[in-house]
């Protein structure tokens, strides 16, 4: 594992367990945090906020990450390909397991602008995006330092919109932010060093 990834998994492992605190012994600061966060339906921006959460969905970046795969493919960097479908699979998977494990209830139905059916605990769409777009930006090294910070800005955003929109406690996204970091951070030492073949 390199030092950079190495630092972003530490991170992602305190996030995590900073999430898991907040639910366990801090419920009285994470309803006080959810209760200044989140919009109310009257809120002019209510629709701006629905379309930068749904960016941050499985049927968004699914596709995204389905098709850089695909031209890596092509480019014949087959296993970098095989090594990203894998990596946001996986972490997909992992949290959808999370959430069956530990079973924790989201906000009143009254405070959610938006529909959903699934636990609450840790945010999928934090996690999900987190993974997904620090395994893309991985993927770019010679724009790593400048990538991984806006692939990070990218999560918080989706983030701060599950809460906004009264799905999410803010321990939920906490904790699916440091998921994701962890998950992207492991995987990097898999990543395939290899350049296309060229034809003889």
């Amino acid at each position: 594992m390199r030092p950079a990834s190495l630092v972003l998994a530490t991170f992602g492992l305190l996030l995590l367990l900073a999430g898991a605190v907040l639910w366990v012994a801090g419920a009285s600061l994470d309803l006080v945090l959810f209760n200044a966060m989140r919009r109310e339906s009257v809120d002019a921006f209510v629709p701006l906020i629905v379309f930068l959460t749904m960016l941050g969905g499985l049927a968004v970046l699914g596709p995204v990450a389905l098709m850089v795969a695909c031209w890596l493919y092509l480019r014949e960097r087959r296993a970098t390909a095989a090594w990203l479908l894998v990596t946001v699979a996986s972490g997909r998977l992992m949290v959808d397991g999370m959430k069956l494990v530990l079973e924790r209830a989201r906000p009143p139905l009254e405070d959610r602008l938006t529909l959903v059916t699934s636990h609450s605990f840790p945010s999928g769409h934090s996690a999900g995006t987190m993974v997904t777009c620090l395994a893309l930006a991985m993927l770019v090294p010679a724009r790593r330092r400048s990538l991984l910070p806006l692939a990070m800005l990218a999560a918080c955003a989706i983030g701060w919109s599950r809460i906004a929109l009264g799905v999410h406690w803010p321990s939920d996204v906490i904790a699916g932010l440091g998921f994701g970091m962890i998950w992207a951070g492991m995987a990097e030492r898999w990543l395939p060093v290899e350049r296309p073949s060229r034809p003889a």
